[in-house]
Order: C-alpha cells, then structure tokens, then sequence
C-alpha cells in the first residue's frame, strides 16, 4: 500500500520529529552518514536502508523532491513519513518487525535526471542509518562513455590473449598442438643472395642469405642481415607480394628489439599466412621502419 504526503511546514515538523526522537540507547553511537549516488541515465542499483522503530532516518538528496510524489510501503507502520524540499524524514513504529523489507519510492522535481530513485527500507531491531546522503552525478557523455567502454573491452580481449597466449605450449610441442606442423615437418629452402633472389642496391641492410619455410597454412622467410647504416634499425612491418598481385597476410616481424650497426650477421623473421595454392611462385619482400622507405627489397623468394 502507498500514499502521497503533502509538505509541511519546517518548524512544525523540526518539532515534532524532536519530540518523538528517543535518545540513543547507552552504547550505540549514531554512526557516520551514509552515501549513495545515482547516475542520471544508468540503469540504478536499488540500495538498502537499515531503519529501526523508534529512531528517525533522514535522507538529504542533491535535488528538490517532488513534494507529491514520494511512496513508501505500509506507510500506516511510520509515525513520521516528511518530504521537505530536499529531504525525506521516516519515523518507523514498533509495529514493524525485525526483518522487514519495504520499498521506498521518491520522484524529483521536472526535469532532474534520473526522475526518482527507488531503495529498499530493512526493519534492524539493532540498528539504523540515520543519514543518508542521496547524491546525482553527472551523466559521462555518451561518446566518452562508448571509448571509456571500448578501451575496457579492449583491455580484456588483450588479457584473454595473453592468458591464450601463456597456456600455449611451444618448441616441437607447440608445433604440434597448434597444428601448424603435420607429419611431413616443416620444410625449408635455401635461398642464396644473386642466385635464388635479388636486392635492390643502396638500402640500410644488406641481405646475405636466407631460408624459406612452409608449414600449415603459414610460411616463413628468414633472413641474415647486416646493418650498414651509422643507427640501430627497428622493423615495423613487412609485405611479401606474389606474381599477379597475390598478397600475403603478415602475422608477425620478429625481433622486435632494433638492429645494431656493424658486420655482426642478424636474423630476421617474417612470418605471414598462406593457404597451399597462395605461396606458389616467385614473391617479393620488403621490411620498413616508421616513417621510411624500404631497408630490405629482394626479389625472387620462393618457398619448398
């Protein structure tokens, strides 16, 4: 059962709750006031409010109420029921038992977003909350909100990964449970500098040899480099082209880590996706850094 309460005046009701206020009982300290806040579009998370027959609750909220448009269940239990501008006072009687569960209805003045909060009022023989600081926060906008919610889901997608990632086994194992590896192995090719491939001359590193792998569905090109240039050199990406345009998908440049000038021999792995018939043929490879041309384009790759 619900009903309607209309305001009274401050004094007559400060008056009245003093009168019917008891003392707090020897030992029971009247705690600090409670928050809550309500978001002006989210869905709304109903709170409980622990009352007890006898003690007043108050309930302060950052907005007017609409003076009309408060409910609260088996309102004939409550000697006191008050909605004043901003603020609700209940007075529960003795007549409510421990245990209790009553729900509780406010609606703000027009145009206060969200337009009313619901909680739940808990009947406690022991004890109760006796202030209650109702608080609306801003909505976040909606565009900020759509980011904030994609850099979340980002996030997860990312540790699902690397948990995947961290439960995978690796070497020959590795090979096997991820099935890139059948019983015919991986096989490899030579690929020797002037006679299986070409490189255009002038570029930071220089290509000695390399070797070409095929397993299921993936294919590898591993390079020994020099860099002749004076700074280290960084790999971002790569691109193996095949005749007619046949472009492979690049999974991976390893290693991540820049390499150092000198004559030290390097090695370079790019790894890339291809079905049985797409890595058939000649292709060209080409690796950059950020922001410059090609460092490696050779010409003439081929896998076994």
């Amino acid at each position: 059962m619900s009903a309607a309460f209309p305001a009274l005046p401050l004094l007559v009701l400060l008056a009245g709750a003093a009168a019917a206020q008891p003392a707090t009982p020897p030992g029971e300290a009247a705690g600090a006031p409670r928050s809550v806040s309500l978001r002006t579009k989210a869905p709304q998370e109903v709170s409980e409010l622990r009352i007890r027959p006898g003690l007043l609750t108050t309930l302060l909220f950052g907005a007017p109420l609409r003076l009309a448009g408060m409910e609260v269940e088996e309102y004939e239990h409550f000697v006191r029921v008050r909605v004043l501008e901003d603020m609700l006072v209940l007075l529960p009687s003795g007549s409510l038992g421990a245990g209790k569960r009553l729900r509780l209805k406010v609606r703000f003045a027009e145009g206060t977003l969200p337009a009313s909060a619901d909680f739940i009022l808990v009947v406690d023989a022991t004890r109760a909350e006796q202030q209650v600081n109702v608080e609306l926060q801003p909505e976040v906008p909606s565009a900020c909100w759509r980011e904030a919610e994609a850099e979340r889901i980002g996030a997860r997608q990312c540790q699902a990964e690397v948990e995947r990632e961290r439960k995978r086994p690796d070497g020959l194992t590795g090979l096997l449970a991820n099935g890139i590896m059948d019983d015919r192995g991986v096989p490899a090719r030579e690929l020797r500098a002037g006679e299986r491939f070409t490189q255009l001359p002038g570029q930071p590193l220089k290509v000695w040899d390399a070797t070409s792998y095929r397993a299921r569905g993936v294919v590898a090109v591993a390079l020994k480099v020099t860099n002749l240039s004076e700074r280290p050199w960084t790999a971002a990406g790569a691109e193996l082209v095949g005749e007619g345009g046949v472009r492979l998908k690049v999974r991976r440049v390893w290693p991540l880590e820049p390499l150092v000038p000198g004559p030290e021999r390097q090695r370079v792995v790019v790894e890339a996706e291809a079905a049985e018939t797409e890595a058939r043929g000649r292709f060209s490879l080409s690796l950059w850094q950020d922001g410059e041309a090609p460092g490696v384009s050779v010409d003439g790759v081929t896998f076994p």
